[in-house]
């Protein structure tokens, strides 16, 4: 008992420090609005950030600043309610266009300086230059600063165009599919979109959570698969690599990572993801190839990590593989792209290139097969994250109704949110109707709803059926 409250006292006084953190950059961005870069309120500030910040940045690589939902918090420690007074901040955030960021190890006063007077600047007449790219201009390299770039149904104007998360997710495969050709034919590829679209999907995810994106692979099919299926990896790996509790540089690595891991598919034709007939030894052969030109193909990129080529050649190994003394063993990183990767592909047979399963049986198998092929912990964090029934799966619930699995539910992972698609195509301009199978019913001693079981009907096209309600059903607070 005394241990448990010697931790509290503990976590309450790191808590104590992270909103005094706050409260001083919220003094930084006042007075560098104020006050000249020289001026003592502005030194003064900027001093007392850089020695609160020293003993955090002790403890782990770096501490995240987020924007959400109107509202600044700090990564881990602050609630909404704690930062409702802090409308500077929020305004500053919101007019610099800086949605995430973190400040790293090592960082030094005058880094700090520099950050604030760009970023004041940039509010003040903002540019078409990301502010990230403003930062690396002006020699800040501890301090990584986001612009999300996923619009939600917050817009308030009826004469434009609601975006969704669907329109980054094909804007995203259009990034990939140019990064893929650079690689490809440049040895010195451009690969700052890449990173950009990465830190966005990431900043995205933890400020608005994993659980929209999660509907994106069902409504991705009829784009381009292999780009698909690398961003799918990318999404399922920061999902994991969140729950997991990794920090922003190793979900930056492993995002980055997943994009990239099959980019030595490019030597394989692309009418063979058409071809319903099975393939060839030869063909075979030149399928178990790609891994081994991906590695090469990455590896002459300067501003690829050698880390990231790594994982790209050994994405097919088995994570839970006992490698001999001193050669290569998996990691946490390659126990999860190789999860995720998996997950997504399901290739349980190579005789049909690029065949498609039920993302249901899918999850069975990979659950059967823990400890043997994939890390026990990964494949938990893995049903925790997308549930029993994955999004775009088809159920019947209990009463007869079909229904389509659009949101998971962490805490219950066999009781998810679905869309009950069949009443909602009675009237095409009312929102869809959404039943979350965890409510109880009125006596409150049994649930209201449940699911009966997974059906397949072939006459029945799910993306379709999904694409006519993707405004709703992609919103964050569904």
């Amino acid at each position: 008992m005394a241990r448990r409250a010697r931790q509290s006292r503990a976590g309450l006084e790191r808590f104590k420090h992270l909103v005094s953190l706050l409260r001083e950059m919220n003094f930084a961005f006042n007075n560098i609005r104020l006050y000249p870069p020289t001026h003592t309120e502005v030194s003064g500030a900027v001093s007392r950030l850089h020695e609160g910040l020293a003993p955090v940045l002790q403890d782990q690589d770096d501490v995240g600043f987020g924007f959400m939902d109107e509202m600044l918090y700090v990564e881990g420690a602050m609630s909404i309610e704690e930062t409702s007074n802090n409308q500077m901040l929020v305004d500053r955030f919101t007019r610099c266009r800086v949605k995430y960021l973190t400040i790293g190890r090592g960082v030094t006063r005058e880094e700090l300086l520099t950050f604030f007077t760009l970023m004041n600047a940039e509010a003040v007449k903002p540019t078409e230059e990301p502010p990230g790219d403003i930062l690396a201009r002006g020699g800040v390299k501890t301090i990584h600063v986001v612009e999300a770039d996923v619009d939600d149904l917050a817009s308030k104007s009826k004469l434009t165009r609601r975006r969704t998360l669907f329109d980054w997710y094909e804007k995203s495969v259009g990034t990939l599919k140019a990064v893929h050709d650079q690689l490809l034919k440049n040895p010195q590829a451009e690969l700052k979109p890449l990173y950009r679209m990465v830190d966005d999907m990431a900043a995205t995810m933890r400020s608005k959570g994993h659980e929209p994106f999660l509907l994106l692979p069902a409504l991705g099919r009829g784009l381009d698969p292999h780009m698909t299926h690398a961003l799918n990896a990318c999404i399922y790996s920061c999902a994991i690599g969140d729950f997991y509790g990794l920090n922003s540089g190793q979900i930056q690595t492993l995002c980055v990572a997943a994009c990239v891991h099959d980019t030595g598919r490019c030597i394989i034709p692309a009418e063979w993801a058409s071809d319903p007939s099975p393939l060839t030894l030869f063909e075979r052969a030149v399928v178990h190839q790609h891994s081994s030109w991906g590695f090469l193909l990455l590896l002459r990129q300067e501003e690829v990590p050698p880390a990231v080529a790594l994982l790209a050649a050994r994405h097919h190994d088995p994570a839970t593989a006992k490698a001999p003394e001193g050669s290569y063993s998996p990691d946490t990183l390659h126990r999860i792209l190789h999860l995720a990767d998996a997950y997504d592909l399901a290739a349980f047979s190579d005789r049909y290139y690029w065949r498609k399963h039920r993302q249901d049986r899918v999850l069975k198998r990979i659950l059967r097969r823990r400890s043997e092929t994939y890390d026990p912990t990964l494949v938990k964090l893995l049903v925790q994250c997308v549930g029993y029934f994955p999004p775009g799966t088809l159920v019947r619930l209990a009463d007869g109704r079909r229904a389509i699995v659009v949101r998971p539910n962490p805490e219950h992972v066999a009781r998810p949110k679905v869309y009950c698609f069949e009443a909602s195509d009675k009237d095409p301009e009312a929102p869809p109707e959404i039943v979350d199978l965890a409510q109880t019913d009125p006596s409150g001693l049994a649930f209201a709803s449940s699911v009966a079981g997974v059906f397949e009907d072939r006459t029945l096209d799910a993306r379709a059926i999904l694409d006519k309600k993707k405004e709703f059903l992609l919103a964050p607070n569904l």
